[in-house]
């Protein structure tokens, strides 16, 4: 699955958040059990323009159940720039 939102100068932190929730209510539409997502790993590659995070799907006892892979990085298409999130189950 892909997100896609536009952002301007000054508002990237509130575009990553509101992706990041974004992110966080498809995985529990997907996987009804899925109580919130718990970071396991995160890298950055490319000079740091491409974030990656693999993240454990916890349930509401605190057991692993999924996991996700999320590749994040902006793009500049049409002089509008992007935060573009693939997501991935992995587990």
């Amino acid at each position: 699955m892909q997100f896609r939102y536009a952002y301007t100068a000054g508002k990237e932190a509130v575009i990553r958040h509101e992706l990041e929730r974004s992110i966080s209510d498809y995985v529990k539409e997907i996987i009804p059990d899925a109580h919130r997502l718990y970071s396991k790993k995160t890298a950055s590659t490319n000079k740091g323009q491409i974030r990656q995070d693999w993240r454990n799907i916890i349930n509401k006892d605190g057991q692993e159940i999924h996991q996700i892979y999320i590749e994040m990085y902006k793009e500049l298409t049409d002089g509008s720039s992007y935060y573009i999130a693939d997501v991935e189950l992995t587990k």
